[in-house]
């Protein structure tokens, strides 16, 4: 649960909700409220950075921008990487104040996120431009190594930084961390397990409100039982008002150019012979994850050790402050003790994926004079990426370019397997072969397609398109003409 911040004679406290024996709200005790109406304006208070004593803030130049980061205490160094993607250091304040005793706590928001510059093109909005930044934070701060803590999505980003950079980490926490591993049960949430229907109807009413704004919006939900998904106590009003304004503060398109980003890397058996200490922290009512997501996670990291929260859901930081900080001190402890004599391989351990997939999705699905170029750079790159491919092959069928669509859309078919999007691809190639006036090849492209296509469509509104079984079984019937 956040705690609220009082000032109390000249000294910084934080007052613990609902102290002593009062027992606290939980998201398991399965309470339902319905707050009357819908509130058209967010409490405005003040962002805790603002009331923290002795914190030091700051902007520092990186690459093509700046990036804002706080520090507090003193000791080994102590990098806080937040989640989301989208989200800010706020998620760590007040609770990572406990640490400054003994660490020194580097708090920062990510490019396109919070008080650090935002990238209007989006082109630098991508995993490994993310780890490179982190780096130069590193060096502007003039930290030898220091211990990296991710949490969430934040975890998947500590976890690629530490196998771009092994050799600048003394130590690796992962908090109820992100996998990056290409495994099905990972998308799969419990979050909504303990919302209601009242909840549901009430959420599904404040959606349809018009003239409101997107954070009152989340508050109001906030309100209604979405506290639920991620927090195991219930927030007061007060922190709600707070998680609105000042966590989530990613640029527009930065959630989604990361996401997508994100899924192309997978770190599974990075980790198998890994040599920096490393301690995973989970918790047992975390929903944010399938219930086997620690245990796997812990799989990939052999030599890790974990601690499992009983009583905390997707911040433990939060839910049980007094466990998690004994815990963080005494890793902390010991990596920094051992960290000098740690031998660690030198070199990137990290695959990244080729930029000119970033470059490919970033684009809107529309041909401009670059496409043929960057058609020209795929060619010489190995990409394997489906979703890739597919773009570049729609935005050069918007510019006629059908030979190399054709290409780009046999690319696809062979990255993908006949479960999954092999039916698209095989369906695009039928329609440009029929454009390409090779009727019999374009046939054999539509049967192909019919024979593994699922019982959905898939649709291009702006060339009014839209592929299933039936418009499969008239073009074998009738060639595809194209009419825009």
């Amino acid at each position: 649960m956040r705690k609220i911040p009082i000032f109390f004679t000249g000294m910084f406290m934080f007052v613990v909700a609902f102290a002593g024996n009062t027992k606290r709200e939980t998201a398991f005790d399965r309470k339902v409220h319905i707050e009357k109406g819908i509130i058209k304006e967010v409490l405005h208070i003040p962002p805790l950075c603002d009331i923290i004593p002795g914190l030091k803030r700051e902007k520092i130049d990186i690459d093509d921008g700046k990036l804002y980061y706080e520090e507090e205490g003193s000791g080994p160094a102590l990098l806080l990487i937040s989640g989301g993607p989208g989200c800010t250091h706020h998620i760590f304040h007040p609770y990572f104040s406990k640490a400054k005793d003994f660490a020194r706590v580097i708090y920062f928001d990510q490019r396109g996120t919070g008080q650090s510059d935002y990238d209007d093109s989006t082109a630098k909005y991508s995993i490994r431009q993310a780890v490179r930044d982190i780096e130069a934070l590193r060096k502007k701060l003039s930290i030898n190594k220091w211990l990296v803590l991710g949490h969430s999505y934040g975890g998947f980003l500590a976890q690629c930084y530490v196998l771009e950079y092994p050799g600048n980490v003394a130590g690796l926490i992962l908090v109820t961390a992100s996998p990056g591993m290409a495994e099905p049960y990972f998308e799969k949430s419990r979050q909504h397990d303990l919302i209601s229907k009242e909840e549901r109807d009430k959420m599904a009413a404040i959606s349809e409100e018009k003239n409101i704004s997107s954070e009152a919006r989340i508050y109001n939900n906030l309100l209604n039982g979405d506290w639920k998904k991620q927090d195991y106590y219930k927030p007061s009003k007060e922190e709600m008002a707070r998680i609105v304004l000042y966590e989530w503060r990613p640029s527009q398109s930065f959630n989604s150019a990361m996401a997508m980003d994100a899924r192309r890397i997978d770190l599974t058996g990075k980790f198998k012979d890994f040599e920096i200490p490393t301690l995973l922290v989970e918790s047992e009512n975390d929903l944010t994850w399938d219930e086997k997501k620690p245990e796997i996670l812990k799989a990939n990291h052999p030599g890790a050790e974990m601690v499992v929260f009983e009583k905390s859901a997707h911040s433990p930081f939060a839910d049980e402050p007094e466990k998690f900080f004994k815990v963080l001190r005494d890793f902390t402890a010991r990596s920094a003790k051992n960290s000098e004599n740690l031998y660690v391989r030198s070199g990137s351990r990290m695959t990244w994926p080729p930029e000119i997939i970033g470059k490919i999705e970033g684009r809107p699905l529309e041909f401009d004079e670059q496409v043929p170029a960057l058609f020209e750079e795929a060619k010489k790159t190995v990409m394997t990426d489906i979703a890739a491919w597919e773009h570049l092959g729609i935005m050069l069928y918007g510019g006629k370019y059908y030979n190399k669509a054709l290409f780009a859309f046999q690319n696809t078919g062979k990255c993908a397997e006949p479960q999954n999007a092999n039916w698209k691809a095989l369906t695009w190639q039928g329609l440009i072969l029929d454009l390409l006036h090779k009727r019999d090849e374009a046939v054999a492209c539509y049967k192909a397609a019919l024979a593994v296509c699922p019982d959905r469509s898939a649709k291009y509104d702006q060339y009014n398109l839209k592929f299933n079984k039936q418009w499969l079984e008239e073009r074998i019937k009738i060639p595809y003409s194209r009419q825009n």
